[in-house]
Formats: structure tokens, sequence, C-alpha cells
């Protein structure tokens, strides 16, 4: 009973790992206070496996969200996506000045996850906790490029009353896209994110925990975001000399480095 519950467990690792979207799909600046963004993305992932013993090999699988984020003030957003990501909550906190006409940097931790069953039957459990730093590089017709690198947690859980274990896995991965803005109130992202396994272990309700090594392999994802909503408003002209460190922390005026 034991070992199916561990394998199982295992077998959840895999394929609970990838359903974690790897990619951001968001700008590293926040969107602004009262603002609204929806956002539809489609794309592909795939899961590498490299083994000496038995060679490469990859499963590549359709990987599409639905995503709504809120600007709760001017440096935060609250979101949620769900779609093949499960269900996933979403923050982002903006580190820079939101003014800067050059640079955003950000913190974006979100927490994805479902559980299935009752205590009194077979059940299983997925939570996977990401914390990624977007470095967002502004150009003056307010598009964006998009580098994350980002440490994730993975727990998934499997058992029933009498046997349960759970496999906990840490990874780290980086993702890079470009938010092209088409208009005023739409961006297209193409974004591509990898994510490499490098920490885990297996506990069991009858065993000692045993270390996870030897991962062989990661996730790789693609995807295309179409992103509808204002958000900041664009550079202002290059002919006009702007010094980001003239730029007051503490006040709004209507100079603020940007344009509608």
């Amino acid at each position: 009973m034991m070992r199916r519950v561990v394998g199982g467990a295992a077998l959840l690792m895999v394929l609970g790992t990838g359903c974690a979207s790897v990619s951001h799909v968001q700008t590293a600046d926040t969107l602004g206070a009262g603002k609204f963004q929806f956002a539809i993305e489609p794309g592909i992932g795939g899961a590498a496996v490299i083994s000496d013993d038995t060679g490469s090999g990859g499963l590549y699988y359709p990987h599409v969200d639905l995503a709504a984020r809120f600007g709760v003030a001017d440096s935060v957003d609250l979101g949620v996506r769900f779609g093949s990501s499960l269900v996933e909550l979403q923050s982002k906190f903006l580190l820079t000045d939101s003014r800067d006409p050059g640079k955003a940097i950000s913190l974006a931790p979100s927490v994805s996850g479902v559980f299935l069953g009752t205590d009194d039957s077979d059940s299983v459990g997925y939570v996977n906790v990401a914390v990624p730093l977007l470095v967002g590089f502004k150009t003056r017709g307010g598009s964006e490029l998009v580098l994350g690198p980002r440490v994730s947690a993975t727990r998934i859980s499997a058992g029933d009353s009498d046997d349960n274990a759970a496999v906990n896995i840490v990874s780290v991965g980086a993702s890079v896209g470009y938010a092209l803005r088409v208009s005023q109130s739409f961006r297209l992202m193409p974004e591509v994110g990898v994510s490499v396994p490098v920490l885990g272990e297996v506990n069991s309700s009858n065993s000692d925990s045993e270390a996870l090594a030897g991962f062989g392999g990661g996730f790789v994802q693609f995807k295309l975001g179409f992103l509808f909503g204002s958000g900041r408003p664009i550079n202002r002209s290059t002919d006009v000399d702007v010094d980001v460190e003239d730029i007051d922390h503490g006040e709004e005026d209507s100079d603020d480095g940007y344009e509608d």
C-alpha cells in the first residue's frame, strides 16, 4: 500500500509541477490604482527528462490560462489566474518608483493548488508557491521587456486515513517576455519560461524522509499573452530630459515623466 502511495505521489510531483505556469505573462510595472486588466494566455508546455540509463525524452502539452488583475494601490496589484494552472492567486509589489520612465522592478508572489478527496478516503493535494522577481525595461512607446528569475516550492500529497505520503520540491527558473503595446488598452506579450527542480524530499507515514536528487530534467513553457487594460501611461518623449534621481517618492504632480 505505501509503495503505491509513494509511487503515486512521485508521479503527481511530475504532473503537478508541470501544472504551474513558469511564464508570468505580465509586466514588471503595476497597473496603477483602480485599473483593471484581463488576460488570455494560450501556450504550450514541455517536460524534458535527461537520463544516462534511459536517454532523453520529452512530453509537450497545451497550457491555457485566463487571468484578471486589479490595481488596489499605485504600487500593488492583486489578481487570479485559472485554467491549466488550476487556481492561482497572484500579487505584485512594485519596488521602484511608479513614475520611473526607464525601469520597473517588482516582487510577484503567487500561490496555486487544489485538493481532491476527503479525510476518510483517498485524497490528493497540490500546492505551489512561487516568488518571481520581475525586472522590466520600458520603452518610450509603452512596451516593456520583462526578465523574471524565480524560486518556487511545490508540495504534492496523496494517501488515505491509514497511509499517506508527500513530495516536496524546490525549483529555480527564469523567464523572458516582451509586452508590446499595440494600443492604449491592449498589449501582446510573448514569453518563454523554464523551471528546473533542484531539491526535494519524500515523506511518508511509515518511513523516514528520503532526499530526492538527480532529477535530470525540467520544464519549459511558451505563452502568448493577450493583455486587455489601459495600465500605466506611456513614457514621455526622449527629447525631454528626465533625471530619475530627482523623482519625488512622496508627491505626485502633473509633470510625472509620462504622457497620455
